[in-house]
């Protein structure tokens, strides 16, 4: 689990509640503010006891300043309801569902075995992204031509691995898979992360390429950064270099990395697509029992991702251009496999996870 506190009172012990993370105490007392009937009043800080808890009303600015959300708490129950007012309840359902629902999405039955945590699940990731940007920053405070390619690989390696680390808190099941099948899922997820991360990356690192103003300036960067992998006698001309590998990486700024960047995906949206990369089930290097857990996992991830849509009155069609754009990535995959092979052609020095992947591919 990853480690953070309380939003509202600092508390250690955390969970997602409500759309935050909050304590279990702290999100009882949110609950039990819009059950209770008591009248809103003002601030009582000034009055009270200089070491006594902040008053109700500055304890519950603080629970929405930590996310949560009042239409997320449910509508208390009445301990006997009355025959008359669940058959009224259940025939104003039935309407509802069959007159004004939205379309039904193509997604399949959740099974009772993968349940997202208080049905939070991208909220928490959210909420724990701070922490991993930072664990990320130090692989990526510098420009991309200071990293050889071999290093650029290891960098993607522990960023798949950190995301892991996050996701393993929010669905534990995923640690009962072997080592075969967790290593499989993240050779997969990699060179998908490191395409992903270049668009989540781009306006933060635009600063670092402010000197870069020519095409000679680029063109410099791009035999930098690939002949840095190559050592001794099997180096090759900056030329033909170029040849190589700059349609490579045109590719990835032009079809990928611009066209996400201008959707504008939030933070909420950039962690959805991740997840969905992250469990593709549809590999053949990983068992059956794990590509059905991914599969259900990501059922989960679509499914909150819509509601997420719908309870911020989001039009349809932009959960449709989210779900289009995991398959850019996944064509972007293609060519990064084509890159890999490229690399091994020309003695570039790749990690070994990545020459697995490049081994698992059927030409």
């Amino acid at each position: 689990m990853t480690s953070t506190s309380c939003h509202v009172c600092g508390a250690p012990e955390v969970e997602p509640h409500f759309g935050g993370v909050s304590c279990r105490a702290c999100a009882a007392f949110f609950r039990r503010y819009f059950h209770s009937k008591k009248s809103v009043i003002s601030c009582t800080c000034q009055i009270r006891y200089q070491n006594s808890h902040p008053c109700r009303e500055c304890r519950i600015q603080k629970c929405f300043e930590a996310g949560m959300n009042p239409e997320k708490v449910q509508v208390k129950r009445e301990k006997h309801p009355k025959k008359l007012k669940m058959e009224l309840a259940h025939a104003s359902l039935s309407s509802a569902s069959s007159s004004q629902s939205p379309p039904s999405l193509p997604i399949s039955p959740l099974p009772y075995h993968i349940v997202s945590r208080n049905n939070s699940t991208i909220s928490y990731i959210v909420s724990t992204w701070g922490e991993v940007q930072d664990k990320r920053s130090v692989l990526y405070k510098k420009r991309f031509d200071d990293l050889t390619y071999y290093e650029a690989c290891v960098a993607s390696k522990i960023d798949s691995e950190i995301m892991w680390n996050v996701c393993e808190y929010i669905f534990p099941q995923i640690q009962s898979l072997s080592n075969l099948d967790k290593n499989a899922v993240l050779r997969n997820f990699s060179p998908k992360w490191s395409l992903l991360a270049s668009s989540i990356d781009f306006e933060r690192n635009c600063h670092l390429y402010e000197d870069v103003v020519t095409v000679d300036d680029y063109l410099d960067m791009i035999v930098k950064f690939y002949s840095g992998s190559m050592y001794g006698d099997n180096k090759i001309s900056p030329k033909e270099i170029l040849r190589v590998f700059e349609p490579f990486l045109t590719y990835y700024g032009v079809v990928l990395v611009l066209p996400m960047n201008a959707k504008m995906f939030n933070s909420i949206e950039y962690m959805a697509l991740a997840m969905l990369l992250l469990f593709d089930g549809a590999h053949a290097n990983i068992s059956a029992d794990c590509s059905k857990m991914c599969h259900d996992i990501k059922n989960v991830i679509l499914r909150e991702l819509r509601d997420y849509y719908i309870d911020n009155g989001v039009d349809e069609m932009r959960f449709f251009e989210t779900i289009d754009t995991v398959n850019h990535v996944e064509k972007g995959e293609s060519k990064f496999i084509e890159e890999l092979l490229a690399c091994e052609l020309h003695n570039v020095h790749i990690h070994e996870d990545y020459r697995l992947i490049l081994h698992e591919q059927k030409f």
